[in-house]
């Protein structure tokens, strides 16, 4: 059972700096000393704040290599020391480097980020700056510099299940009773505002991850009234002013951290959702349909691909028996072309592959309603997802092999005597 801090950071920019190689000797053709490495490594008490704090410039030196000395009987110079930066599991690596395409004449473009590696286990290292080598005879004696860059640490949380939701849905309700997790929680809109993690427990000390990431907003709120799609105004001289154009996507960033997740969980309110008193009301089939889209958008459909499971929230509010069973009828329905017109969005809100939900639990995260059904229902699920995975490793693995032995069998030339 563990929170996030308040001051949360998933991305940090550092600035490292390896050590460069040491002279070499001619006289006594001794080698100089190699540059110190810069590694980042992933710890499990490691976070991206302990690290600010404990180097506010965000500046890490690896050592010089030493000289190879006559004087002092050294032919071969000591290398220095390397710096290893421990960081949270979970960590990508980028590299800001300027476009290399772009020539000297046109203005500067963005940089292009180059992807160094990713830090998803515990002990995984990575080198981020090369020493630089010591002089030797080839080199005529001089050392070479170390690498120096900034690079970017982006943290994406590594739970099992990601909470998915409007605001005011019940996820930090529903986190705090399957983790007993220490979250805020009020009656508000918008009350989670970065990333919570917690951990659900069971009797043989089995854990399993949950985050609970902040309200997705209803950004088609006032772009689909009477529902239909209005217009793209900014474009009325397109040669098509006829195309609708959707809104941007805004504070999305957070869905990053769905990325790494294994199963995602959507809250849905039993009761429906409305932004404000002048917004069209959405229905919990409705509210499913506009988060997978949203997701869709986001990720390039990527997302739609990994497991979805459904919970209906605040099912135990007077007057919403009925609504809680046609919303069960329609979800567990949701791939239909009968769901999609009951939700009564318009073609352009609804997305271009529905996944179908692995299990649709009703609950009432405030008073503890069928959440002891939902915990083992988290279980079951995600160990059919990890077997699933080893399957597919291991399938993976063997075509491999056999593809190698293959290839040994077929390409041995034949000699006749």
């Amino acid at each position: 059972m563990t929170g996030m801090s308040r001051t949360f950071i998933d991305r940090l920019r550092i600035f490292v700096k390896a050590g460069s190689g040491a002279a070499g000797n001619p006289v006594v053709r001794g080698k100089g000393g190699n540059g110190g490495c810069v590694y980042l490594e992933a710890k499990e008490d490691a976070s991206l704040e302990k690290l600010l704090q404990s180097n506010p410039t965000k500046r890490f030196k690896a050592t010089h290599g030493m000289e190879a000395s006559k004087r002092r009987g050294q032919l071969l110079g000591q290398d220095g020391h390397d710096v290893v930066i421990p960081v949270p599991p979970g960590i990508s690596v980028l590299l800001d480097r300027q476009n290399p395409t772009q020539s000297a004449n046109t203005p500067k473009s963005p940089t292009v980020p180059i992807k160094l590696g990713d830090l998803d286990r515990p002990g995984q290292r990575l080198l981020v700056a090369q020493g630089g080598m010591g002089g030797i005879a080839q080199t005529g004696y001089l050392g070479s510099p170390g690498q120096a860059h900034s690079i970017v640490l982006d943290l994406k949380l590594m739970a099992d299940y990601s909470l998915l939701g409007f605001p005011n849905a019940g996820k930090s309700s529903l986190l705090r009773a399957v983790s007993k997790a220490n979250v805020k929680v009020a009656s508000y809109p918008f009350t989670t505002v970065r990333p919570q993690l917690g951990h659900c427990r069971y009797a043989d000390a089995r854990l399993i991850s949950l985050a609970d990431l902040p309200g997705l907003d209803d950004i088609y709120a006032t772009y689909s009234e009477a529902g239909h799609i209005l217009p793209n105004q900014a474009n009325a001289d397109s040669s098509d002013c006829d195309t609708p154009t959707l809104p941007a996507l805004r504070h999305t960033n957070f869905l990053k951290h769905v990325e790494r997740s294994s199963c995602l969980l959507l809250v849905l309110d039993a009761s429906g959702f409305q932004r404000n008193q002048y917004s069209p009301w959405r229905s919990p089939l409705a509210c499913a349909y506009i988060l997978m889209q949203m997701l869709e958008r986001w990720s390039g459909g990527f997302l739609l691909e990994k497991p979805f499971m459904c919970v209906l929230n605040k099912v135990d509010l007077p007057g919403v028996e009925k609504e809680t069973q046609e919303a069960l009828k329609w979800l567990e329905e949701i791939q239909s072309p009968s769901a999609q017109a009951h939700s009564g969005l318009p073609r352009e809100l609804l997305p271009s592959y529905i996944p179908q939900f692995l299990n649709i639990h009703p609950i009432s995260a405030t008073k503890g309603t069928n959440i002891s059904e939902l915990k083992d229902s988290l279980r079951q699920i995600l160990d059919a997802i990890e077997l699933r995975k080893h399957a597919t490793l291991i399938q993976r693995r063997s075509e491999q092999e056999f593809a190698k032995d293959e290839a040994l069998l077929f390409d041995r030339s034949t000699n006749y005597c």
